[in-house]
């Protein structure tokens, strides 16, 4: 009876690890896709597309803004997209990291073609983004952008 309870209870955890491992894949790759939404979103001057996955009280840092919050970000984004011209992008080496159950960071590689207000873009470019869930709906909280450095040569 002692070994069967053991087994038993063995096998509830393995099947618990296994549901949560898959909601987890399923939730990371909702996450990559809104990632992908948030930057066609900026691609196209479509503030309301980005604001369903930003949250309003989120904040972001990157080389040219330094520290910014969402709501000033909003302030300037029709004026920001307009000098905003990008004929390609993509993201790489995509990895979600877990804080907890509705707390995910994912970082990845973003590639891009184009320019901002005529100078060219910086890429490739790291990115991260912590996304928290808010009433069932993933947020984005928390951006940055740092331009891959070259490599030292020898």
């Amino acid at each position: 009876m002692k070994l069967t309870t053991i087994l038993l209870a063995g096998a509830i955890v393995l099947v618990g690890a296994g549901y949560a491992r898959a909601q987890d894949l399923q939730a990371e790759k909702t996450l990559v896709a809104n990632e992908r939404a948030i930057n066609d979103a900026v691609e196209k001057g479509n503030v309301a597309a980005f604001t369903q996955y930003v949250a309003a009280d989120g904040w972001s840092v990157d080389g040219t803004a330094g520290r910014m919050s969402v709501a000033d970000f909003l302030k300037g984004f029709d004026q920001m997209t307009k000098g905003l011209k990008i004929t390609s992008w993509d993201m790489t080496d995509s990895m979600v990291q877990w804080v907890d159950a509705t707390t995910a960071v994912h970082s990845y590689k973003w590639t891009v073609q184009g320019t901002y207000q005529g100078q060219a873009m910086p890429s490739p470019v790291w990115v991260s983004t912590v996304w928290t869930k808010k009433n069932g709906k993933w947020m984005a909280m928390f951006h940055q952008e740092s331009v891959v450095a070259p490599q030292p040569t020898k």
